[in-house]
């Protein structure tokens, strides 16, 4: 037969009032008590009902972190801080990959604001419109938003500082002595990191004073990057008789692509074409050359994000600042050098 919690109750001395504040609020009970309650646990081999104890205390010990793919080397980082984060404080994830499809994007939207399946939402990049995301903050369950920038104090919002890192690839193209820059970037109206990655990209070329070629922009809906369309937009670019000397790609996997292109069109890098990218993947490295990226903190980001939904899940009425702006690095390599003569 089962243990019972009062079993355990029983084996470790305690009233299971205090072996459920064990299971359920451990930061109330004593570390002696944790321990005894602990070890009769192992020593009965008690197995939580976690049906019955979510009906019983309406929590689900569960945190949806909805993402908008798995493939992508940098969520799969953050993914990985934040379920660290998450099963030391005894909550385990629930995945929601939207694929970067809207109508998919709002059935799990639909999901976590109509069922109990969650106690809290880690919201990574999310595309669609401000006010569709802010229903998810309607409710009693706390949302963290990654990536994305809302108006709203109750949520916090944790971005990357994008415009930095377009900026400083920009900047530092523009020193080398380029003036024709391509910026390969997503474009989708609600996708916060594209608007403050093209900011970067204009701010470092009127603070040179030049006037960019918008036509060297490059914006293109995709939500993941395994697909032709960069491949063609980026051979569209190159075959151009006024093609552009040097190119801003949004990410490493993006800048990849323009690399696979060049060797295709016998282009040398950097001889004939500067590259920089942006997440500086583990590939990036082992290129030849090796790429010029921008270094962004994805465990940080996924750590720290994490830590703000459990202040608000477990403090609600703590305060917390609503915008925190983590800081890049650019790592210059051999992708980028001067300009030919």
């Amino acid at each position: 037969m089962p243990a019972r919690m009062e079993d355990v109750a029983r084996l470790a001395g305690v009233s299971t009032a205090t072996v459920s504040r064990v299971l359920n609020n451990p930061e109330l009970v004593s570390d002696e008590a944790c321990r005894r309650v602990n070890e009769a646990i192992r020593q009965l081999d008690y197995r939580v009902n976690l049906a019955a104890r979510s009906l019983r205390t309406n929590q689900t010990h569960t945190v949806a972190v909805v993402l908008p793919t798995i493939a992508d080397p940098v969520i799969n980082q953050m993914v990985e801080a934040i379920e660290d984060v998450a099963i030391t404080a005894g909550y385990t994830l629930l995945l929601c990959s939207t694929r970067g499809d809207a109508a998919r994007e709002h059935a799990y939207i639909e999901l976590l604001t109509q069922q109990t399946v969650a106690d809290g939402v880690l919201y990574i990049s999310p595309r669609a419109d401000p006010d569709t995301v802010l229903t998810l903050a309607q409710g009693a369950m706390p949302l963290v938003l990654c990536n994305y920038l809302v108006e709203n104090p109750a949520v916090p919002c944790l971005l990357m500082d994008h415009v930095s890192s377009a900026y400083q690839a920009t900047a530092h193209l523009l020193g080398l002595g380029y003036r024709r820059i391509a910026l390969l970037n997503l474009a989708a109206p609600h996708y916060y990191p594209a608007r403050m990655r093209l900011d970067g990209y204009l701010r470092a070329h009127a603070e040179a004073g030049i006037t960019p070629d918008p036509t060297l922009r490059v914006e293109i809906d995709r939500p993941t990057y395994a697909n032709n369309d960069w491949r063609g937009a980026i051979e569209t670019l190159l075959a151009r008789p006024d093609r552009p000397g040097a190119i801003v790609a949004f990410n490493d996997e993006v800048a990849l692509e323009v690399y696979a292109v060049c060797r295709e069109r016998g282009l040398r890098i950097p001889d004939d074409l500067s590259v920089t990218g942006c997440d500086d993947i583990l590939s990036s490295r082992h290129v030849d050359p090796p790429l010029t990226t921008v270094r962004v903190p994805a465990r940080v980001q996924g750590e720290r994000a994490m830590r703000l939904l459990l202040k608000r899940l477990t403090r609600p009425h703590q305060p917390i600042p609503p915008r925190m702006l983590l800081p890049v690095d650019l790592i210059v390599r051999g992708s980028t050098g001067p300009p030919a003569g």
